[in-house]
C-alpha cells in the first residue's frame, strides 16, 4: 500500500511538472519597441476604450439636446367603447301637430368609435432653456474628451515607466549573474588559497557570504521582473504570461522647454484645467436655464384630426393656435435653483482657480527634478566609461596572467551594475520628463522620445 501511495505521489509530481512546462511553452513571446508598446496600449488598454465609449455616449446625448431645437411631429390615436350613447330628447308635437306622438330619444354617434390626430409643435420660448441644455451637453462632451486625454497620458507614462523598469531590471539581473559566477570562482580560489595556508579561513566564509548574498539579489530580481512583466502585460491589453523582449535603445533627450513656457502651455493644453474650464461653462449654462424658468412656455402648433363616432364632430378637422403655460406660483422653487446654480458658478470658479494654481506649483517642482536627473544621468556617463575601462583593463590583464579570473569577473559585474545604474538615471530623467508632458497635456510628445 506504501509503495502504491508513493507511486501516486510521484505520478502526480510528475504530471504537476509536465502541466507547467507545458504552460511556460504555451506562453507567447512578444518582442517590442517603446513605441510599439505604446501605440499597442492605446489601442487594446481597457481604461482608454471606456473613456473612448463615454465620448460617443456624450455626443450622441448633444445630438438628443441639439434635437429640442426643431419642431416635433406627434400623433394620438385611441380606440374607446362607452357603456351609453349620447341621446336627444324630441318632445311632443316639436316638428308639428301630434308629430312625434310621444317624446322621443335619438342617439348619436356609436358605441365604439376611434379618433386620431397628428400635430406638429414648435417651441418658442423654451428655445432660450434649450439653448443652455445644449451648452451643457456641449460641456459634457468636453469633459469627457478631456478626461480621455487624460486617461491617454496616463497610460503612456505607465507604459515608459513599466517599459523602462523591466529593462533596468533586466541589467540588474546580468549584473547579479556576473557577481554569482565571480563569487563562485572567488570562493574556488579561497578554497585552495585555505588549503595552501596561504588565506584565513574567515575570508573563505566571506566568499561564500557574498556568494549566497548574489544569489538572493538574483532571485528577487527574477520575481520583481515577473511582476513588471505581468503589469506591462495588463496596461498593453496582452495575455498576462507573454514573454516581452523589450528593445534597449531607448533615446534620451535633455533639451528642455523654458519654464514660462510650459506654464502657458499647460494653461491651455492641461486636461485637468481643460476639465475645470469645461466644469465652470456647465455651472454658467446651468444658471442661465435656470433663470430661464421663469419665462413662460409658449409653444406654436397646428393639428389634424379624424374621427368616426363622435357625435357632432366632423370625420376630418384641423386646429391651429398657441398653447401658453406658466407656473404662476411654485413656493420659491425658481428663486432657490437660481440661487443654487449660482453657488455652483462660484464653485466652478474657485475650483478652477485652485487648478492653475497646482499645476503652475507641479511645474515647478518637476522642473527642478529634470534638472537634478539631468545632471545625475551625466555622473552616471562618467561612471559608466570608468567603469568599462576598468573592466577593459582587466581583461587585458587576465589574458597576461596577471590578475585572476574572479577579478576579471567581478570588473565585468560592475560594468553591467554601471549599466543598469545609467538606465535607472536615465528612467527617472524620462519619467519627470513624461510627467512634465502630462502636465501640458502633449500625449504626442509623450509618445515621442
Amino acid at each position: 500500500m506504501n509503495n502504491l501511495r508513493n507511486a501516486i505521489g510521484r505520478w502526480t509530481v510528475l504530471v504537476a511538472c509536465a502541466c507547467v512546462v507545458a504552460s511556460g511553452a504555451m506562453a507567447q513571446e512578444r518582442s517590442l519597441t517603446l513605441q510599439q508598446a505604446i501605440d499597442l496600449a492605446l489601442h487594446a488598454n481597457h481604461s482608454l476604450r471606456a473613456a473612448s465609449y463615454q465620448v460617443l455616449a456624450e455626443e450622441e446625448n448633444r445630438r438628443i439636446a441639439k434635437s429640442n431645437y426643431f419642431p416635433a411631429i406627434t400623433n394620438e390615436s385611441n380606440l374607446l367603447h362607452i357603456t351609453d350613447l349620447q341621446r336627444v330628447e324630441v318632445p311632443v308635437g316639436a316638428f308639428g301637430s301630434g308629430i312625434p306622438a310621444s317624446n322621443t330619444f335619438l342617439t348619436q354617434g356609436t358605441e365604439t368609435f376611434e379618433s386620431s390626430g397628428t400635430m406638429i409643435a414648435q417651441p418658442i420660448t423654451q428655445l432660450i432653456k434649450i439653448h443652455q441644455q445644449n451648452k451643457i451637453a456641449a460641456a459634457e462632451v468636453n469633459l469627457s474628451q478631456a478626461s480621455l486625454q487624460k486617461a491617454s497620458t496616463d497610460v503612456v507614462f505607465r507604459v515608459h515607466e513599466l517599459y523602462y523598469r523591466v529593462l533596468t531590471s533586466q541589467l540588474q539581473k546580468e549584473a547579479a549573474e556576473l557577481q554569482i559566477t565571480s563569487g563562485s570562482e572567488n570562493l574556488n580560489e579561497s578554497v585552495e588559497q585555505v588549503k595552501n595556508g596561504s588565506l584565513l579561513e574567515v575570508a573563505q566564509l566571506e566568499s561564500r557570504a557574498s556568494l549566497l548574498e548574489a544569489k538572493q539579489t538574483l532571485l528577487n530580481t527574477d520575481m520583481e521582473i515577473a511582476d513588471l512583466t505581468i503589469q506591462l502585460n495588463d496596461v498593453l491589453g496582452l495575455p498576462l504570461n507573454t514573454k516581452l523582449v523589450l528593445d534597449p535603445n531607448v533615446d534620451v533627450p535633455l533639451d528642455l522647454p523654458p519654464r514660462e513656457q510650459s506654464l502657458q502651455i499647460a494653461l491651455n493644453g492641461n486636461p485637468e484645467i481643460k476639465e475645470a474650464v469645461q466644469t465652470l461653462a456647465k455651472a454658467q449654462a446651468a444658471h442661465s436655464a435656470a433663470k430661464a424658468e421663469y419665462i413662460p412656455d409658449v409653444t406654436a402648433f397646428a393639428r389634424h384630426s379624424y374621427q368616426n363616432g363622435v357625435p357632432f364632430l366632423d370625420r376630418n378637422f384641423g386646429t391651429f393656435g398657441i398653447h401658453l403655460t406658466y407656473d404662476v406660483f411654485d413656493s420659491g422653487k425658481r428663486r432657490a435653483l437660481v440661487r443654487e446654480r449660482r453657488d455652483e458658478v462660484s464653485q466652478a470658479e474657485e475650483n478652477l482657480d485652485r487648478v492653475k494654481d497646482e499645476i503652475e506649483v507641479r511645474i515647478n517642482m518637476i522642473y527642478n527634478r529634470l534638472e537634478v536627473a539631468r545632471a545625475m544621468v551625466e555622473v552616471r556617463k562618467e561612471y559608466l566609461t570608468a567603469r568599462q575601462e576598468n573592466a577593459r583593463l582587466s581583461e587585458d590583464q587576465f589574458k597576461q596572467g596577471i590578475t585572476l579570473a574572479s577579478q576579471r569577473d567581478a570588473s565585468r559585474a560592475q560594468a553591467m551594475k554601471a549599466r543598469a545604474g545609467l538606465l535607472d538615471a536615465s528612467l527617472n530623467y524620462l519619467l519627470a520628463r513624461d510627467d512634465l508632458n502630462r502636465a501640458l497635456g502633449a500625449t504626442d510628445s509623450l509618445a515621442v522620445h
